[in-house]
């Protein structure tokens, strides 16, 4: 590896050889690698005041154009509750010409965040005529991200503060609902976000000598230097000490790390936090993190995170693929207890960042507190809009079934056998989880379904690929397996009786299919459509499944 820190850290964080090495007396120290972000300051852009159209035209992204014609708005929204778009689907485009105050004393322009919630599939977004951001992908190449939250990064000097600015949103919606899903939606410093108190100067510094002394190590190649920054209980992400040096030493030397719009604030336990903008290897997309130093240890801790996204290099998908970890409680106590697995499956058109868009994490701390349920690992694979089958489209099958489950035994402290091991799915997710538990009994005991599509085959693939997917249809698996092959797994499911996909139906008709066959099932059909407001207060009877499946 080069010796040199790497010219993009150099450009937005810090002047090489100012910071002192840890454990020298931090006011020494250079304090340029970031800012204490102590000034709380918002500018709220939802409600009122917005421009909409449909269609699609460059120009309209120009601060500049005349959008005098467009229709008012207002966001959060749902442009399908209007009559005249009650069905449409395609571009539109939102704008909103708004005056900043003054600069606030200590507020400067990389510590602002352009936030957009969650929009409804696809964006492209625009500050005073300049790109700052977009998420998902437009057709030809259309990729929902309905449940990714949008936070964008304006350039310093592109604010106008005292001044007129304009915001333009060029949005894509591809099905369902569309436009800005969920807020918040303003102009933020991270300090708004976080809480927590400004870092002292010593404490900026001491942040400073840390990640220095990071960047230096990774950059000469030195491993152990830079494992001597971790502490012994690091846990972020997912990653101990021992995982994190293995996935450095396994992209050799490729690592080039860099920290971006870096600030520091201490949280309520005393401990130095970085929120950062961090990647790991030159071109890689930066994400966000929250980096956790010891002040009197001299390491870094990790998040303790116990909600969080996790990523490998995936063969099957030939590409490195994200999924999401809930671990219990007790998980960061104690290194000794194992734990059982549910793989919980996305519905069309989402991935495993839906999750987050739900709090699942709080979601299942809660059931498990509340309802006394067993503690347990829950991952949530990337399923994409893939069916859970192998067609050109993505080997989504293999990817979980020979990559993420045999990976997830091995890094996490499962208990790795099929008594252990379920599967909940909503809509899509729901038509997986029957298909690759009732096709994959060595592996799964438990199968749960919410909204599940368990009327429909595989609706992904070119038509070959569906021809030879057509026998994964739940019902018709039920309906051609026997009793005893049944009985192997234990089950639960339910829809609306108003769904909109007809998968109220599908729920009965595969009760009726397994109470023909003398299989004890707990079935539910209740009001409702195919939406969160119907099945996520039914997660309680899931989990129960599981739980009393992991017991027994």
């Amino acid at each position: 590896m080069s010796r040199k820190i790497s010219r993009a850290f150099l450009a937005v964080a810090l002047v090489a050889g100012a910071a002192v090495a840890v454990g020298e007396p931090a006011l020494a120290g250079d304090t340029s690698c970031a800012t204490t972000g102590s000034v709380d300051y918002g500018f709220d852009l939802a409600g009122g005041g917005w421009k909409f159209t449909t269609g699609d035209d460059p120009a309209f992204s120009a601060a500049g154009f005349d959008d005098a014609a467009w229709k008012s708005w207002s966001v959060p929204d749902n442009w399908n509750n209007e009559a005249d778009l009650k069905n449409y689907d395609g571009f539109a485009w939102y704008r909103k010409t708004f005056t900043l105050p003054a600069r606030p004393s200590g507020v400067t322009d990389s510590a602002v965040m352009a936030t957009l919630g969650q929009i409804d599939d696809a964006d492209q977004t625009f500050l005073n005529g300049t790109e700052i951001g977009r998420t998902g992908g437009f057709p030809p190449d259309f990729d929902s991200t309905w449940e990714v939250p949008r936070e964008y990064y304006p350039a310093d000097g592109l604010l106008h503060w005292g001044g007129a600015n304009t915001i333009a949103v060029r949005v894509y919606d591809g099905t369902g609902g569309g436009g800005f899903y969920a807020g918040p939606v303003g102009l933020y410093t991270k300090a708004h976000f976080r809480g927590g108190k400004a870092a002292t100067k010593s404490q900026l510094a001491y942040a400073c000598a840390l990640l220095t002394k990071q960047h230096r190590a990774l950059a000469a190649g030195d491993l152990r230097a830079y494992a001597s920054t971790l502490a012994k209980d690091f846990f972020h992400q997912g990653d101990t000490a021992a995982r994190r040096l293995s996935e450095i030493r396994a992209r050799g030397r490729n690592v080039t790390l860099t920290d971006a719009q870096a600030e520091v604030f201490v949280d309520d336990r005393g401990r130095i936090v970085v929120d950062t903008l961090r990647s790991w290897a030159a071109g890689e997309p930066p994400t966000r993190e929250l980096l956790h130093f010891d002040p009197r240890r001299g390491v870094e801790l990790g998040d303790q995170s116990r909600f969080f996204r996790d990523s490998y290099v995936s063969t099957a998908m030939n590409k490195r693929v994200q999924f999401n970890v809930y671990l219990p409680a007790s998980y960061t106590r104690t290194t000794a207890k194992r734990f059982p697995v549910v793989y919980m499956l996305n519905g069309f058109n989402g991935s495993n960042i839906e999750w987050e868009a739900r709090d699942m994490g709080t979601v299942l701390d809660k059931l498990i507190k509340d309802k006394g349920l067993a503690e347990m690992i829950v991952i949530f694979p990337d399923g994409g809009s893939g069916w859970y089958v192998d067609t050109s489209a993505g080997n989504y099958r293999s990817m979980i079934v020979k990559e993420v489950l045999p990976m997830v035994d091995r890094v996490y402290r499962t208990i790795p056998d099929r008594e252990h091991r379920g599967l909940t799915g909503v809509s899509m997710g729901g038509q997986g989880a029957f298909t690759l538990g009732l096709t994959h009994p060595e592996l799964f005991s438990s199968i749960a379904s919410h909204i599940g599509a368990l009327s429909l085959a595989p609706l992904v693939g070119t038509a070959e690929e569906r021809a030879a997917n057509a026998h994964l249809q739940p019902i018709k698996l039920v309906q051609s397996m026997t009793a005893a092959e049944l009985n192997r797994h234990t089950y639960y499911f339910d829809g609306g009786d108003s769904d909109e996909y007809g998968f109220g139906t599908a729920a009965r008709n595969m009760s009726v299919a397994l109470a023909s066959k003398g299989v004890k099932h707990d079935y539910q059909l209740g009001p409702g459509n195919h939406a969160d407001s119907y099945w996520m207060p039914k997660l309680d009877r899931s989990f129960a499944l599981h739980s009393e499946q992991f017991r027994s």
